[in-house]
């Protein structure tokens, strides 16, 4: 429906005019008013638009070609910093992995319970002799 109400005014000024093609002798009078051309006239306003249109079509063809080819580009540049991401998060993977094997083989598992108790009983015997002392 939309497509109808946009096309109809176009063919309906399309079809405005007068499109009478007529052949002329010389000396003889012409049947209507008009303009005259000669048949090399004709066939070089012809060539003419085949021209403009092969040269519209040709630009085209460009334009498409240098946005592909930008588009390539932009593309290519886009996996070459995807790839480089990719390798700087391996590097670094490889490396939280190397410092949590370093660390698994330092841990002791007897050194902290033991750290932990030593502490408390540190701290117990330090208050009480803190409280014995003050006390007398």
């Amino acid at each position: 429906m939309s497509i109808a109400i946009f096309v109809a005014p176009i063919t309906s000024i399309a079809q405005e005019g007068d499109f009478r093609i007529t052949g002329v002798k010389k000396g003889q009078k012409v049947p209507f008013t008009g303009i005259l051309m000669t048949k090399d006239s004709l066939s070089k306003i012809e060539s003419d638009l085949i021209l403009k249109v092969e040269l519209c079509e040709n630009k085209c063809k460009l334009d498409l070609e240098a946005m592909a080819l930008s588009h390539s580009k932009d593309v290519s540049i886009l996996r070459a910093e995807i790839d480089g991401l990719t390798q700087f998060v391996d590097v670094k993977n490889r490396r939280i992995k190397a410092l949590e094997e370093v660390i698994h083989e330092r841990d002791a598992s007897w050194f902290t319970p033991v750290v932990a108790i030593s502490s408390f009983i540190l701290g117990v015997i330090t208050t009480v002799g803190i409280t014995y002392a003050v006390n007398k």
